[in-house]
């Protein structure tokens, strides 16, 4: 986003003003964002959460700028999102995947079925070179013809369409674009026994979530149970041993707990206060920590 700041300490707008201090070589402002995030400030609805925008004008930076050209497979992560990029090169590699072909895959959601096709939460979003360029193709089509700033997306209604929109639901419209267009679908990443690899909520909390307990709220809408080789009804629980992602970590410390937890006694912060941190479910969350540390000596031992 072009716009730094806050109501107290005052905006920064990057794309026409720039810092007394020097950006991080690794920070690209999306100069051409029609929609900055400071806009709404100070009415009713609050900040604009136009993280659709965001989030296509970004892919048309990458492609644009030959970044598509760099790697072979690409993930959209929040900041609060710790990844393992190791376990998911293994992935894609126990797949058999070719980056040549079109894949969508991370944590599947299939709640909003009845107007929407199944949509990647937005956590880590993954993407192939080919789906990731034909995708950067379809949003410059959208270059033209950019809503109004009130042009908001109605989540009710009865057909959603692949097009710009002033709204946050980013995993809801990529879905309809891939699907209207390329006629590629959602993925779910799970393990051979149809377990989550992509964690959507904070670990120590996933662990304990059960379906047969909670009921159908909208993590498990319209998830199929059985699984298709067992037969068991026990698909999409928490969680695999070779995890790709946990999302829900708004404090970066906690990024430097789980690095300790599953790499190495040795950090890269230079603090501690991330030692003082506790699991809030010690018990069930150092069992399976136990596991994911023994499943991936055992992967790198593979090769």
């Amino acid at each position: 986003d072009p716009i730094i700041g806050d109501d107290e300490t005052g905006y920064l707008d990057l794309r026409t003003q720039r810092p007394d201090h020097e950006l991080p070589d690794d920070l690209v402002v999306i100069s051409d964002i029609q929609r900055p995030w400071n806009v709404c400030s100070g009415r009713p609805e609050g900040n604009c959460r136009n993280i659709w925008e965001k989030i296509w004008r970004s892919w048309i930076w990458v492609d644009s700028h030959g970044d598509s050209d760099l790697a072979e497979w690409f993930v959209k992560i929040d900041a609060d999102s710790f990844l393992f990029p190791e376990n998911m090169k293994r992935y894609v590699v126990d797949k058999g995947w070719s980056s040549n072909e079109h894949h969508y895959f991370g944590h599947i959601l299939m709640h909003h079925t009845h107007n929407a096709e199944p949509m990647i939460a937005g956590a880590a979003v993954f993407f192939s070179r080919a789906t990731l360029k034909a995708a950067a193709n379809i949003f410059r089509e959208f270059e033209n013809t950019v809503e109004s700033h009130n042009g908001e997306m109605k989540r009710q209604s009865d057909h959603v369409k692949c097009k710009d929109l002033l709204t946050d639901q980013e995993e809801f419209i990529t879905s309809v674009c891939l699907k209207q267009h390329l006629g590629v679908e959602a993925y779910p990443v799970l393990d051979e026994t149809g377990q989550e690899l992509v964690i959507v909520g904070e670990i120590e909390d996933v662990l304990l979530w059960n379906r047969t307990e909670q009921g159908e709220w909208w993590y498990w809408k319209n998830k199929p149970k059985k699984h298709p080789k067992t037969g068991k009804d026990d698909m999409h629980h928490c969680c695999g041993d070779l995890p790709i992602a946990f999302h829900g970590y708004k404090d970066s410390q906690w990024f430097f707990k789980l690095e300790n937890e599953l790499y190495s006694e040795e950090v890269s912060d230079e603090g501690d206060s991330w030692k003082k941190y506790q699991w809030r479910n010690p018990t069930v969350t150092e069992k399976y920590f136990d596991r994911v540390r023994h499943a991936m000596k055992e992967a790198a031992n593979i090769g």
